[in-house]
């Protein structure tokens, strides 16, 4: 593997605690080592640009957050000349950062989330789970982001393993396999306001 892990049991014991910007330094790292290893000639570039993507899917799966950040981010782009951005690839491997504890990936999902935000602030049981979990304005977002991103694993088909065995250059984006991602994010909203209140 060329990819030198950025991830590692210390910094996985840690990374729940790490700020925004601890976690971005450690993301620029990872993206910086990937673009060096990528670039050479045109049709050199794109053969190793495979290869490491593959390599940041066996990272990834074997729970690397960073480099599911990293695939959040490279799907959500595109590569020129290799394939186009993949809002639903994007989100599903987002979805997994999140859980992660990934704050980018919750940062770059933040149009995902929003609207589960809004519908979470109108449960009555919010303030006692903002209480009972010191949340601030600072983490709250954070917290709801991760703990929905957990639910919506549970109740969809959003998996490492599954996203691991598709094709490295996604297909057409689908609008209604994007939508329903969506519609799994606002019915698991409840079951989560439930669960959080239980603990």
């Amino acid at each position: 593997m060329e990819i030198k892990q950025v991830w590692n049991k210390e910094i996985a014991d840690k990374f729940l605690d790490m700020t925004f910007d601890e976690q971005a330094q450690l993301y620029r790292r990872f993206k910086a080592q990937f673009n060096a290893l990528a670039v050479y000639n045109e049709r050199i570039a794109n053969e190793k640009f495979y290869q490491l993507l593959e390599e940041c899917v066996l990272l990834a799966v074997d729970g690397d957050a960073i480099a599911q950040d990293f695939l959040t981010y490279i799907y959500k782009k595109g590569r020129d000349g290799l394939f186009e951005p993949n809002i639903l690839r994007a989100y599903k491997w987002g979805i997994i950062a999140s859980a992660s504890g990934s704050k980018l990936s919750m940062n770059r999902l933040k149009f995902f989330f929003q609207p589960a935000f809004y519908k979470i602030a109108e449960y009555d049981e919010v303030d006692r789970i903002v209480e009972e979990n010191n949340l601030t304005p600072d983490n709250i977002e954070y917290f709801f982001a991760r703990a929905l991103s957990d639910m919506i694993i549970s109740a969809s088909n959003v998996n490492m393993i599954a996203l691991s065995k598709l094709d490295i250059i996604p297909d057409e984006l689908s609008e209604e396999d994007l939508r329903e991602l969506e519609r799994v994010r606002d019915r698991v909203i409840g079951n989560m306001i439930n669960l959080l209140v239980a603990d």
